[in-house]
């Protein structure tokens, strides 16, 4: 076999009538050369992507940072933990600029990534779309995904006003959701993309498995069969854009209520009233003792909990997006440059186009903020920014639940279940479970130790990534599950040795 053959095929026929199975096999087995192409991999199209992608997350953060967000957005973890304010009373024109930029990148984003994400099915279909190429498409595609969710989360409060808005996202989320799981099928081999050994004397480029045909990983996989970390990726995929799609249809509060808030609440107090009960009864150090082992299994999924439903679950989801995407599309790039660097890094009026759109966005933010507004038109802005009083913004946030009386500030919390509230309660009130635990140091350390494991865990996985893509596959499912369990050791530890003398662990003196 040569390697212009491996290299060179008619892209006007179909490649499966083309190259059987085994010439499939073969080709796994002996790699070939992946010819450039600009209109994939161009430095233009490339850093284009990745700048409104990164412009992006960066708008949505600056608005998170400087509290140019809705109240309802805030979650617990937000308030207590990174001490976020909504302010957007304060500056309603500024809210306004960040939210119409915010809405221009993520039109954006959804209507690039459908695109390019069509564009590579079609590749693949007609069997002219190396495996290099095919990765950058499909991760491309990946990172316009991610970053357009985190979009969503700061637009949910505005979208769900404008029907017509909302619709056409719907639309556009669910069909690129379909193009993203049909794409992924060609990565579930444990072959995908590896370079392996390959080397031929007689030239100087060297094929490799980026080479080969995507279309050969099409429904087959090589290797030791199914990558171990398909299932999470397919996991990751769905779960971000239900929950998405749950935020634009329901409103946060509401389907966190029924779907989360309620179930869990019920398990967690229901032992705890009982053994609280028992406590006040007879003060017997045993209730003691299962009180404190109860809250250590409940506390740490309880902070889980917290933290996904919290504004910053968003940007954790986007930045962590963004980087793997990136991960996946610049160090596959970087292994093909011997072979594509002459067309790919040339610049060009192919190059320079999509760089230039990039301009457009701007002028929805410089709109509101660089005009100088009469008064009346202040006015209109003012209105445009708040949001209309619905029931559910009206009713108590429930992820900022009610301050307590001062008198019962630092009473323990067994005490508090145990003798006025599990008698009380009753499942439309308030809890004051929640209330009291959320507003405890101790809930807002473990809190703040799943921040530093995602962080941590998160960096692994990204190295570990780096130094083995096109080589083997990391296993990124071993580490995500050595992440949770250090966080689960580290959380039990903790309330172990600070719940006695925190209030929620600390024992009735009278």
């Amino acid at each position: 076999m040569t390697l212009e053959r491996s290299a060179i095929y008619d892209s006007t026929q179909p490649l499966v009538d083309m190259i059987s199975e085994q010439e499939c096999s073969r080709l796994v087995t002996d790699g070939a050369i992946a010819a450039p192409d600009t209109d994939i991999a161009g430095i233009g199209v490339i850093l284009a992507f990745l700048i409104s992608a990164y412009m992006t997350f960066a708008a949505v953060l600056i608005a998170y940072i400087t509290g140019m967000v809705e109240n309802e957005l805030l979650g617990l973890v937000d308030r207590r933990l990174f001490r976020i304010r909504s302010l957007i009373q304060h500056y309603p024109r500024v809210q306004t600029a960040l939210r119409k930029f915010v809405l221009s990148l993520s039109d954006q984003q959804i209507v690039t990534g459908i695109a390019i994400m069509a564009a590579g099915l079609r590749g693949l279909a007609k069997g002219n779309i190396s495996t290099y190429h095919y990765q950058i498409v499909l991760y491309l595609a990946w990172l316009s995904s991610s970053v357009h969710l985190s979009a969503i989360s700061l637009l949910t409060p505005y979208l769900s006003t404008n029907h017509g808005l909302r619709t056409w996202r719907l639309v556009g989320m669910l069909a690129l959701l379909i193009m993203l799981l049909i794409g992924l099928v060609p990565t579930l081999s444990d072959n995908w993309g590896t370079i392996n050994d390959f080397y031929d004397p007689y030239h100087d480029i060297q094929p490799t498995g980026w080479g080969v045909p995507a279309v050969c990983f099409w429904g087959r996989t090589y290797g030791a069969g199914v990558n171990n970390d398909a299932p999470l990726g397919y996991a990751i995929l769905v779960v971000s854009y239900v929950w998405k799609f749950g935020e634009l249809l329901i409103s946060p509060q509401r389907l966190y209520r029924l779907a989360v808030r309620s179930p869990v609440r019920i398990l967690m107090e229901i032992p705890l009233c009982a053994i609280a009960r028992q406590y006040a009864r007879r003060r017997q150090m045993r209730h003691l003792i299962a009180f404190r082992l109860y809250l250590t299994l409940c506390l740490p999924p309880l902070a889980v909990l917290e933290t996904l439903v919290s504004f910053s679950a968003a940007l954790w989801l986007s930045v962590l997006g963004l980087v793997f995407g990136t991960l996946q599309i610049v160090i596959p790039r970087n292994q093909n440059l011997a072979s594509t660097a002459e067309l790919e890094e040339k610049w060009g009026f192919g190059q320079l186009v999509p760089l230039v759109l990039l301009i457009q966005p701007l002028g929805a933010l410089t709109e509101d903020i660089g005009v100088r507004h009469n008064k009346h038109h202040g006015q209109e802005v003012e209105m445009e920014a708040s949001t209309p009083m619905t029931p559910e913004s009206i009713r108590p946030m429930l992820l900022q639940p009610p301050k307590p009386s001062n008198h019962r500030t630092s009473t323990p919390l067994i005490s508090i279940m145990g003798e006025v509230y599990c008698q009380a309660n009753t499942a439309n009130e308030p809890s004051e479970f929640i209330t009291v635990v959320g507003r405890s140091r101790l809930f807002t350390l473990l809190c703040g130790s799943l921040q530093f494991t995602i962080i941590m865990g998160a960096t692994l996985v990204f190295y570990v990534d780096a130094s083995t893509i096109g080589y083997y596959r990391g296993a990124n499912w071993r580490l995500f599950t050595v992440a949770i369990g250090l966080y689960t050791l580290s959380s039990w530890l903790c309330i172990a040795a600070l719940g006695p003398y925190s209030r929620l662990g600390r024992k009735i003196i009278r």
